[in-house]
C-alpha cells in the first residue's frame, strides 16, 4: 500500500525563484503546527532504500498535479517508492545534485552564532532554519521565514515547506493539516511577490476536502498575521517595509 505521497513542488510553480523562537509566529500558532511537522517523511522512514523501479524525471516535466519541476535545479529529480520501519512503502520526489554545492560562507559558525547573525543576515537565518529543521521544527519555522523577510526570497518558504509539511496524503487519505500550513506559506510568498498559482491550487485542494469558509477564513487571518509579522522584522532591521508591502512614509 502506497504510504504517503509528498508534494514537494506544490509552492515551487512558475518563477524562478520558487518555490523554519521569535516574534515571527503569532503566540497563538494553530494547532496542528507542530503535529504537522512530525508527520514529515523523513521522520517515518528508516533508511529508505530506493525501489529497483525508480524513475528519472526531467527538469521542467509534469510531476504531479499538473505541477512542473523547476527548470532551474542543478540536479535530477526522481520519483523513487521507499520502505517505512513498519514494512510500508511510500513514494517521494528526490532530487541528486548534478555536483557538489559551494559550502556555506557560515558554514562553520555554530547555532549560536547563527541566531546573533540572523536578526539581519538572511543567509544565517536561512542557514539555522535549515540545520534546526528536524531538531527544532519551530525555531526552524521561525529563522526561515524571517530570511524571506529580510530578503524577499520565497525560496525559504518553498524549503520550510517541503520539509515540514511535504506529506500530501498518508494511506490515500488527504493531509489537511498540512494542506493548511503549505496553503499559508504560499499565501506569504504571493505576498512577497511570487507567484499566486500555488496558493489558488492549495485553496481549491481544501475546498474540495471539504474546508468550509469559516476555517478558510481563519487560514487567511493567519497569512494576515505571518504577513504583518514580516513588515515587523524589515520595520525593525530597515527603518521601511521592502518587501510585502508599500514602503512606509
Amino acid at each position: 500500500m502506497k504510504k504517503a505521497i509528498p508534494l514537494a513542488a506544490v509552492l515551487v510553480v512558475g518563477t524562478a525563484a520558487y518555490l523554519t523562537k521569535g516574534a515571527i509566529v503569532p503566540a497563538e500558532a494553530p494547532r496542528g503546527l507542530q503535529s504537522a511537522a512530525q508527520l514529515t517523511v523523513p521522520q517515518a522512514a528508516r533508511a529508505p532504500e530506493p525501489a529497483t523501479d525508480a524513475r528519472p524525471i526531467e527538469a521542467g516535466s509534469t510531476v504531479g498535479f499538473g505541477l512542473p519541476v523547476r527548470r532551474d535545479r542543478n540536479c535530477d529529480v526522481r520519483f523513487d517508492d521507499y520502505v517505512t520501519a513498519d514494512g510500508e512503502v511510500f513514494s517521494a520526489y528526490s532530487c541528486t545534485p548534478h555536483a557538489p554545492r559551494a559550502t556555506h560562507p557560515y558554514e562553520h559558525y555554530d547555532n549560536g552564532s547563527l541566531e546573533v547573525l540572523a536578526y539581519a543576515d538572511p543567509e544565517a537565518a536561512a542557514l539555522l532554519g535549515r540545520r534546526l529543521a528536524a531538531s527544532d521544527p519551530d525555531t526552524a519555522y521561525d529563522m526561515l521565514v524571517r530570511a524571506a523577510a529580510l530578503d524577499g526570497n520565497v525560496d525559504h518558504l518553498a524549503r520550510l515547506a517541503d520539509q515540514a509539511f511535504s506529506a500530501f496524503r498518508i494511506d490515500g487519505a488527504l493531509q489537511v493539516d498540512n494542506i493548511k500550513r503549505r496553503y499559508e506559506l504560499a499565501a506569504l510568498a504571493t505576498r512577497l511577490g511570487g507567484d499566486p498559482a500555488p496558493a489558488r491550487f492549495l485553496r481549491s485542494t481544501l475546498i474540495e476536502a471539504g474546508v468550509n469558509a469559516d476555517s478558510l477564513g481563519r487560514l487567511d487571518d493567519r497569512v494576515d498575521a505571518l504577513a504583518e509579522s514580516v513588515r515587523g522584522i524589515q520595520r525593525a532591521v530597515f527603518g521601511e517595509i521592502r518587501y510585502g508591502g508599500q514602503t512606509d512614509a
